[in-house]
Formats: structure tokens, C-alpha cells, sequence
């Protein structure tokens, strides 16, 4: 156990608030003995003798252990993913004794035997600690009392000693403290005892805790439709899996949105299936409390997500259902004004001089007949097709809005926009060819030109001799495409930046897509109503009104003074203990880490749409190729691939 100069021993003793009231009958203290001095108070226990309380505790703790073997065994989290493990708790023991004013010790087998013992009276409304005996020998030394809010009724009501990871997805990795001396305990560990004292208070007052903290009944047994409802989502992810097992299920996945979003809502169901069967849809204690919170609040909120994904997609295919004729004119027209016309616009407007520029004549006039041409072929051969076929693309986004909600709306907008704009990716691979070649011989001509060369096995520039015939022709081509180059490089601005267009609108709605799929709307319902279910952390308060509930052993006589500790420096170490308390606070979740999925969905945009390789490509004429769809991943099991389903 801890020491320090001044004193030969330090105690820890977590002490649960409900203990501080004004008794009715005096009991042995049940808890837990930790290395370092650290003592978790849970409860009194008011049977007959010790002997009955260690057969109860006893029976706690086999409980325990088969509750957490169950656990493991029964397709939980931890079983399935191999991320955490939870060794089980050391057994709860009688540590201490409880007595009222003017009553006598309690029978000295407990008091003789036990390794760490406390004797705690009261005297009129406070709390004083007698003795606290190491090996039953009675020991001097510094007792520091940290009171704690024991949740009875709200056992989801627990401390954290950091921040509960609401990713369900991330690993959670051992906490380990290197700063600790040996054989102290850590906070995070003493914490875990904490929370399970109302559990412990449960069982020694009723005997049972199978049904502790429940809030609902099963809401597994609801009928038959329920039974339908679940085999159609595996008849449905069972044919996802043949489907994404083919070379066509993983490319439509990677570059289609609607295959990315039907692959979502699918998994998305079967996750809120399964966490439904194993109870996570219901406010109830366990041993990993904080993560039971975080399932339960990512079931909710999934739920929420997608109730309100559907209302919004109901409301928006009504109304694309009763207005289709008029969208469809109205897209029709949009596009072939956008895609076609303006194109052809902005192609007669470079054949004239634009802005000043003095382009050269015989290649402005062969670039612009070859987009012209190409712009033609499309409008003859593709534009009827798309345009016969977008009244069929309209009556299939209402009705998805109607079964897969505003998000898979969203989707086919998507798909549509890229399928509308592939002529213009197909201009801009072919201006961006001719700029990337002509910059790439230009670079190799100035080389000449200085008299050097690329050294290809030594990756390096060297120098080099060449003959005049060779500095001749290499000075004419050089001069030839650097005049030629300013025309090339207005052809290359002009479909880049209407490449880079179309790449921010479909950028834009991945944003929307990531909006309506990962609403934090439960979980800040949530933190408003019950600040306490996502804990952060712990803080501490030295308040005098409850440090005024505990005295100090040197004054419990009846009539003399009551002297309360709030000097650190006793008067005598030796004579009497040094009594500090303290109460633990628990630190709620700010608002901004509710919003933990929209920071990574940012981080992925930013590296697919914002990303230095893109800016790189646009400026050497590399061609920017479809940017890969943000990768949904807030649910456990939905990865990039499907092999963890």
C-alpha cells in the first residue's frame, strides 16, 4: 500500500453516498480489496453473520464468472472482432464493519482474518472511521474518502475515467499506466469496480440480478412479423454476398453510389437485427457498461437515421411520382443546356481569340473541330438514349425514396449526373492527353537544349554532347511547341475545369449522402436529456458540506468536539488518522463528440476530393480518374469488403 513521509500508510476508500444517511441498523461492509490500499465500499450487508455474507458473495461472483463466460460464447462483439477481453473481477469480500452510535464491535473472526479491514461508526449525523487494521493489527496513517453517486435506479449511470468511445468499429485497446508504483491500482481499473457496486448492492438486498437495470421487456418476442421481417434481410444479405463476390458486385460497389448505398441499407438492417437478438436495444447493466451505452445508443440512433431518411424520401418521391412529366422536361432541357450547348458555346467562343489571346489558327481550328465533332457524335448516338430513358430514372428515384429513403434518391442522382457528364470526361481524357504529351516533350526539348539528358538507370539528369544537327532540330521543335503551347493549354483549362465541376457536385453529395447516414440525432437527443449516460472522464470536489459528514477518531466521544479534517498536516500522525474526503464527479460528453462520424467522413472527403494528388494531376495533366465513393464504415462488420460479414 501507498506511503509518503509523512505518514506509514495512505488508504484509499471509495465510499458509496447512501452509506452517509442516517442509519437504521448497524452490518458488516461488503466491497472489494485492491492492491495499494484501495478499498470500493458497495454496500452494507444486514444478514446474521459473516458467514452468510461470504456464501452471498460467493454466489456473486460464480454468477459474475458465468455472465461473462456467456458473454464471450454467444456471438458478442468481443468474441466476433478479438479486440478486448475482460479477465473476471476479484471476488468481493467483508471489509469492513458499519456500527451505530453507542453499539459495540462486531465478532472478531472477520476483523482477524481479513487483510484490510476498516471500522466505521456514526456519531449523531456523521461518519467516523475508528480503526482501519492491516493483517488485524490497527495501523496509523492517512485515509482519503472519495464519495460516490452508487445509481441504483439508473445503473447505465457510471463513471469513466476517459472519454467512451462511440465508434463501435474502433478497437479498444488495454489501458496501461506507466507512471503507476507498484502494487497501486489504477483509476481505470478501480472504476470498473465502481460500477459494478450497484450490481453488488442488487444482489445482497434481492439475491438476483439477471433482470438488473432492465428497462423494457424482450423485445425479441413480438410476433410473427418480426420472424418474416428478419428472414427477408438475410434472404437480402445473403444475395448481396453472391452479388458482391463477383468482379461486377465489387466494381459496382467501387464506382456506382446506388450500389454503395444498397449495400449500406442492407447491412445496416442486418446490424439493427442483431443487436436487436442480443439486447442492445435496451438500457441495462453489464460489466462493460460503457460500451453497452455506446451499443445502445448506436442502435437508436440508427434507427432514428433511418426514420427520418425514410419520411424525408417519402415526402421528396410523392412529390417526384406526382410531378414526373414536368421533372422530366425540366431535367431534359437542363441537361442538354449544361452538357451540350453551353460546350458548344464556350468552342466557338475559343475559335475567335478569346479574351485577346492570340491562339495559333490552324491548331485552334483542329482542336475545336474535333471536340465539335465528338460533341456531335455524342448528341446523335448517347443524348436520345439518355434522354428516352430519364423518365424511367425519375419514376425509379420516387419510388426508391419510398422504400430506400431520401439517401438512395440522392444516390440515383448521382449515378445520373455521371452518366449525363461522361462525354465530358471522355473531352477532357482527350485534352489532357495532348497537354500531359506536349509538357512532357517540351521538358525533354529544354533538356536538349541546355545540352542535357535523362539518366534513366540513375534516375538523374546528366550532361550530355550532342552535334549541331541535333541542337538545330531540337531548337525548332522546342520554339514550335512552345508557341503552339498556349492553345493547348486553354483547351486543357477549359475541360478541366469543367471536369473539376462535375467532381464537386459529386462531391457535394457524398456530403449529403454522409448527412442523412450518420445523423447523430439520438445521441444528441440523448445528451441533452441524460447528460450522465456518456461520460468523459472524472474531477474531483473538495466541498465542505460533504466533507462535514465524516469526523476523525479523536473526537467520537459523545460531548467532546467534533474536528473536522481539512489540514493535509495531521497535529500527531501517530495518534490518530488524517481523515480527507473528496467526491467524484462525473464529467458528461461535450455536444462537439456526439459528431464523431461526421469527422471522419470529413477526413475521408478531404483525402479523396481535397487530396494534394489531385492538384498534382490537374497541374502536370494527369488524369484525374473517378474519385473512389467515401467508404461507410460507422457499423461493426461493414468494411470495403464483404469478408467480415
Amino acid at each position: 500500500m501507498s506511503t509518503d513521509d509523512q505518514y506509514e500508510y495512505i488508504f484509499r476508500i471509495f465510499w458509496p453516498e447512501h452509506l452517509c444517511r442516517p442509519l437504521t441498523e448497524s452490518g458488516y461492509l461488503v466491497g472489494w480489496i485492491l492492491p495499494g490500499g484501495t478499498v470500493v465500499v458497495a454496500c452494507k450487508a444486514s444478514f446474521a453473520n459473516a458467514a452468510q455474507i461470504n456464501g452471498c458473495l460467493d454466489a456473486f461472483h460464480q454468477q459474475d464468472i458465468s455472465s461473462l463466460g456467456s458473454s464471450f460464447g454467444h456471438g458478442s462483439e468481443s468474441s466476433v472482432s478479438g479486440t478486448w477481453t475482460k479477465k473476471p473481477m476479484l471476488s468481493p469480500v467483508i471489509v469492513g464493519y458499519l456500527s451505530r452510535e453507542g453499539e459495540g464491535l462486531c465478532e472478531p473472526g472477520p476483523r482477524e482474518e481479513s487483510d484490510l479491514w476498516i471500522d466505521v461508526f456514526t456519531a449523531r449525523t456523521q461518519i467516523g472511521i475508528r480503526d482501519v487494521l492491516v493483517h488485524g493489527m490497527t495501523v496509523p496513517g492517512r485515509v482519503i474518502v472519495t464519495l460516490y453517486d452508487e445509481s441504483i435506479e439508473c445503473p447505465w449511470h457510471v463513471y469513466a475515467a476517459a472519454p467512451i468511445n462511440l465508434d463501435l468499429t474502433a478497437q479498444d485497446s488495454l489501458q496501461t499506466q506507466s507512471n503507476l508504483k507498484d502494487g497501486e491500482t489504477s483509476l481505470p481499473h478501480i472504476i470498473d469496480y465502481v460500477n459494478t457496486a450497484s450490481q453488488l448492492y442488487t444482489y445482497v438486498h434481492s439475491g438476483d440480478t439477471s433482470r438488473f437495470g432492465e428497462e423494457t421487456e424482450d423485445l425479441t418476442q413480438i410476433g410473427l412479423f418480426w420472424c418474416i421481417w428478419t428472414w427477408i434481410l438475410e434472404i437480402m444479405t445473403q444475395a448481396l454476398l453472391v452479388v458482391e463476390t463477383s468482379t461486377l458486385g465489387e466494381r459496382a460497389k467501387r464506382f456506382s453510389a446506388v450500389g454503395q448505398q444498397l449495400d449500406l441499407v442492407v447491412r445496416r438492417n442486418m446490424y439493427l437485427v442483431n443487436q436487436w437478438r442480443t439486447g442492445h436495444c435496451t438500457r441495462r447493466a453489464g460489466r462493460e457498461q460503457a460500451r453497452c451505452n455506446a451499443q445502445y445508443a448506436g442502435f437508436w440512433n440508427s434507427v432514428w437515421v433511418i426514420g427520418v431518411d425514410v419520411v424525408l424520401g417519402c415526402v421528396a418521391g410523392v412529390w417526384l411520382i406526382l410531378n414526373a412529366q414536368s421533372v422530366v422536361d425540366a431535367t431534359a432541357h437542363e441537361l442538354r443546356q449544361q452538357t451540350v450547348t453551353s460546350l458548344e458555346q464556350t468552342i466557338v467562343w475559343l475559335r475567335g481569340w478569346p479574351a485577346g489571346l492570340k491562339l495559333n489558327n490552324g491548331l485552334d481550328g483542329f482542336l475545336a473541330e474535333l471536340f465539335l465533332w465528338l460533341i456531335h457524335f455524342w448528341t446523335v448516338v448517347f443524348q436520345p438514349q439518355l434522354t428516352r430513358h430519364l423518365s424511367a430514372v425519375v419514376a425509379t428515384a420516387g419510388w426508391a425514396g419510398l422504400v430506400g429513403g431520401c439517401s438512395m434518391q440522392l444516390a440515383v442522382l448521382s449515378d445520373t449526373l455521371a452518366l449525363a457528364t461522361l462525354h465530358t470526361y471522355w473531352f477532357y481524357m482527350v485534352a489532357t492527353r495532348i497537354f500531359h504529351w506536349q509538357l512532357v516533350t517540351l521538358y525533354s526539348l529544354f533538356n536538349l537544349f541546355r545540352g542535357r539528358k535523362l539518366n534513366v538507370l540513375r534516375c538523374r539528369i546528366d550532361s550530355c554532347d550532342y552535334d549541331l544537327g541535333q541542337l538545330l532540330i531540337g531548337t525548332i521543335l522546342f520554339t514550335l511547341l512552345t508557341y503552339l503551347f498556349p492553345t493547348v493549354l486553354v483547351y486543357y483549362l477549359t475541360f478541366a475545369s469543367r471536369r473539376l465541376a462535375v467532381i464537386m457536385v459529386q462531391g457535394l453529395l457524398e456530403i449529403l449522402l454522409g448527412l442523412l447516414n450518420h445523423c447523430p440525432l439520438f445521441y444528441l437527443a440523448l445528451r441533452l436529456r441524460d447528460p450522465r449516460f456518456f461520460p468523459s472522464g472524472v474531477w474531483y470536489d473538495i466541498a465542505p458540506s460533504r466533507a462535514e459528514r465524516f469526523i476523525e477518531p479523536g473526537w467520537h466521544l459523545p460531548g467532546s468536539p467534533v474536528h473536522l479534517s481539512r489540514d493535509p498536516i495531521p497535529l500527531s500522525a501517530r495518534s490518530r488518522m488524517n481523515v480527507t474526503v473528496v467526491y467524484m464527479r462525473s464529467t458528461p460528453m461535450p455536444l462537439s463528440a456526439m459528431l464523431f462520424q461526421y469527422y471522419q467522413l470529413w477526413i475521408q472527403f478531404s483525402a479523396s476530393y481535397l487530396s494534394q494528388g489531385i492538384l498534382r494531376s490537374l497541374i502536370v495533366g494527369d488524369v484525374i480518374h473517378p474519385v473512389q465513393r467515401l467508404q461507410h464504415t460507422m457499423i461493426p462488420g461493414l468494411t470495403a469488403s464483404s469478408a467480415n460479414l
